[in-house]
């Protein structure tokens, strides 16, 4: 790390631990001035936004229409207000990329994984970047990791090791001065990683939270013996009972962060662990219903639209991820002004259709399957929807597993909700299949509508 983007990353540290000073009505007149000079910017110098956006000018934010990841990537180049960043030679670049050298020498440049479609591509200029890694060091500030120049900590991050991946990129950028970092590749198998960990001996675990719960047995089982002094769950759903299997291995309640490759952090646990505050001095979070109409709060959303207000490379207004979240009515005792999301149920995406027993199509929600297998004695399980019908993986269960109870106990389950009974297996594997980025998601929905001509998905 240069000398310029560590003291740009210390500084607004310093200014960020300083908002969360502020009461709420304060952040909401930061949130409205630094989106009228987001959206001044973008109208200026984003050809697309002209057009996106012309004749709304002074509308409300909720009146702007919603930035898709397809738009986004469709039109990269005309919401790009860098002439130098265009998509054809960021793609070129991200393929070659095998270390942490910058485009152009000036733009640090992430991508998503595109296991729900196609990837999305983010560039981000030194003073984008730095806010970005400011606020993943706000949500390890929260858990209780003081990283400094006086202390120097030993991190293992169980994540992607692709070298497009934010959190390769995040973790390259911070190694050195402020930690040491050491990447596991979470595609690798579990023995693997579990040597390499013990080898390390890591003070702080930042993982998926399949991962989470995967190390979490082993702990149990004793086969991995380390001692982190807190343990950072993301970028999946964090069930109660990885929650559980975490606290009960390393003696300390795991930190929830939600974050996404275009915003980099959304939202953290404090230490009260009683939902996660939204960085609203970041961004300017919307939960909608699948019409894109407003949700109270309260209740679950279909989706999430973000601004986020440090956006100028590429600046993004009203862009939607589909994330199920509900932003609770309870204000935390910690004393931060910022809201708390209640839940992160997961994406529209793991939502499955399947055929209803009426006829038709039913929509099941990742819920049902947490409710049946997260009770099970287990390193973890999948859901895999297939045009054939369902197939679920149990990891590494506990004696006294019943494949076929598994399977009634689903099934009566999607009954329950209105699904006609799908063609259900229940399979043993050793380690949870995962995608290219080393997710391991719990739902994986079909690409291809399922078909109804037997009422079985058939």
């Amino acid at each position: 790390m240069d000398i310029a983007t560590l003291s740009r990353i210390l500084g607004l540290r310093r200014r960020l631990r300083g908002h969360e000073r502020w009461p709420a009505t304060r952040v909401a007149s930061h949130q409205l001035a630094k989106l009228q000079t987001l959206r001044g910017f973008a109208g200026s110098r984003s050809p697309f936004y002209r057009t996106f956006h012309r004749g709304l000018e002074r509308a409300p934010l909720a009146q702007l229409p919603v930035l898709s990841k397809a738009t986004l990537m469709n039109n990269f180049d005309r919401i790009s207000t860098e002439p130098a960043v265009r998509i054809a030679e960021l793609e070129r670049y991200l393929d070659a990329l095998t270390d942490d050298h910058r485009f152009l020498d000036r733009y640090w440049v992430s991508a998503t994984s595109g296991s729900s479609g196609r990837r999305s591509v983010i560039a981000s200029n030194a003073h984008e970047w730095a806010t970005v890694i400011a606020s993943y060091g706000r949500a390890n500030q929260w858990a209780g990791i003081s990283v400094g120049l006086r202390h120097r900590v030993r991190m293992a991050v169980v994540s992607s090791t692709k070298a497009w991946h934010q959190s390769a990129r995040v973790a390259a950028t911070v190694r050195g001065p402020l930690m040491f970092s050491e990447r596991f590749d979470a595609a690798s198998s579990l023995s693997e990683i579990v040597a390499g960990l013990n080898e390390l001996q890591p003070e702080v675990l930042v993982s998926y939270a399949s991962m989470i719960r995967a190390l979490a047995a082993e702990q149990l089982a004793g086969r991995l013996g380390i001692s982190p002094r807190a343990v950072n769950s993301s970028s999946e759903v964090l069930t109660p009972e990885a929650r559980m299997m975490a606290t009960q291995a390393w003696r300390v309640p795991p930190f929830n962060v939600y974050a996404a490759t275009e915003t980099g952090g959304i939202a953290a646990e404090c230490s009260l662990h009683q939902g996660m505050h939204l960085f609203e001095d970041l961004l300017v979070p919307e939960v909608v219903d699948e019409e894109y109409r407003p949700v109270p709060d309260g209740l679950p959303g279909d989706r999430l639209l973000v601004t986020v207000l440090f956006s100028r490379t590429l600046p993004l207004i009203r862009y939607e991820l589909t994330d199920r979240i509900r932003i609770s009515t309870a204000i935390c005792p910690c004393g931060l002004p910022f809201r708390l999301i209640e839940a992160v149920e997961g994406r529209t995406d793991d939502t499955l259709s399947l055929p209803a027993r009426t006829g038709g199509l039913v929509r099941v929600h990742p819920v049902i399957f947490h409710q049946t297998l997260d009770l099970i004695d287990a390193a973890g399980w999948q859901v895999r929807q297939h045009r054939s019908g369902l197939r679920i993986l149990v990891a590494s269960p506990g004696p006294g597993f019943d494949q076929a109870a598994t399977e009634h106990t689903v099934r009566a389950a999607l009954i329950a909700a209105g699904a006609s009974p799908p063609h259900l297996t229940v399979s043993v594997v050793a380690v949870i299949p995962s995608g290219a980025a080393g997710k391991r998601p719990l739902v994986v929905a079909s690409r291809r509508t399922p078909c109804r001509r037997n009422g079985t998905g058939a």
